[in-house]
């Protein structure tokens, strides 16, 4: 997970906001779940944001850091816009935030195995879906008039720099927290790697496998200043590189090198 950051005011696309400022009106009027859930599936406007929320990532899905070659991205709602649930169990009297359903800053670009369900015949493995907890249930936002602000998700947000640095990466490719055990840090960042399956579908494999590349370049040129291999290098932690922050992590155990420590 890279930090993505968008600057404010963003520039957003042609006719989103006059777009987005009639859904907020029109869903806010609505008076039951049901109508809301209707109105909303008919009215996915978010859509329209698709290439602007890839492009501020480097084309990567904000979580994983991905990047989607057969299949598109979604647009995640970080808060669930219709329905809560809390490690698989839907949370019960409340109906999703769906008064952010068009608000830009709640929309996250994701793979489809970061944000839909994936699962076997009775439970939900991984994919975020409407998963939601907080770290205290009584500060849970429930209407349009109080503010989230209170809320700590348990879900590492890629919009947070601070939730960023709680994950590390290690040279065997798998994902792993940076905060010590039993601390409100690594539980956050233990949900995140498992609920979002940072290490399944052989990624880990897939990372290593290419990190041993690189590796092997770096043992070869040793302290020996190599152009190729620095450009190499920079590519793999550019921002808009898959899995840059893997790399950055894996390229940083050779800083004893200083023409490495200089790259970093």
């Amino acid at each position: 997970m890279r930090f993505v950051f968008i600057p404010l005011p963003p520039n957003l696309p042609k006719k989103w906001n006059k777009i987005s400022t009639a859904r907020i009106s029109a869903v806010g009027a609505l008076v039951n779940q049901q109508e809301r859930s209707k109105y909303l599936k008919k009215n996915g406007s978010w859509g329209r944001l698709k290439e602007w929320l890839s492009n501020a990532s480097g084309h990567k899905c904000w979580y994983c850091e991905a990047k989607s070659n057969r299949a598109p991205f979604d647009i995640d709602h970080f808060r669930p816009k219709l329905g809560i649930t809390v490690d698989g169990v839907e949370l019960a009297g409340h109906t999703g935030y769906y008064w952010l359903a068009y608000e830009w800053p709640n929309f996250r670009l994701s793979c489809q195995r970061c944000n839909r369900p994936e699962k076997d015949e009775l439970t939900i493995l991984h994919g975020k879906a409407n998963e939601f907890p907080i770290q205290n249930e009584a500060t849970r936002c429930t209407a349009p008039a109080i503010s989230f602000a209170a809320e700590t998700p348990r879900l590492l947000d890629p919009c947070i720099e601070a939730d960023c640095a709680l994950l590390a990466h290690g040279i065997d490719g798998e994902v792993k927290p940076a905060a010590p055990v039993g601390t409100w840090e690594y539980e956050r960042a233990r949900y995140t790697i498992d609920q979002l399956g940072f290490n399944e579908w052989n990624t880990p494999e897939s990372r290593r496998g290419r990190w041993q590349t690189l590796a092997t370049l770096l043992t070869l040129v040793g302290n020996t200043v190599n152009q190729a291999v620095i450009d190499e290098l920079n590519k793999h932690i550019s921002y808009d590189y898959e899995y840059s922050s893997f790399f950055r992590s894996a390229i940083g155990t050779h800083r004893d090198k200083a023409w490495v420590e200089a790259l970093l």
